[in-house]
């Protein structure tokens, strides 16, 4: 059987910015750098909310474990999409 392709996708996470999560998002993001491809943090100064892009290329597999992994934080909301 053969490996999984890469595949390129999306993966949205917003966070309570208040709550100090960003410290385990990069634990998270740091176990996947060698999916992640480009990321971009737009801070929501007035709502205490941080939103935070990522571009992967990876498997579905790898992709579904990194957005489950964000996901289990505490104050994260995660959304994926494959291309």
């Amino acid at each position: 059987m053969t490996p999984p392709s890469p595949r390129i996708g999306l993966v949205g996470v917003t966070f309570d910015a208040a709550k100090g999560t960003l410290g385990n998002i990069e634990s998270v993001l740091a176990a996947f750098a060698d999916v992640v491809v480009a990321r971009m943090s737009l801070p929501q100064c007035a709502a205490d909310t941080g939103l935070l892009t990522l571009v992967v290329n990876a498997s579905t597999d790898e992709i579904g474990a990194l957005a489950g992994r964000l996901g289990m934080l505490e104050s994260v909301r995660v959304k994926s999409l494959v291309l």
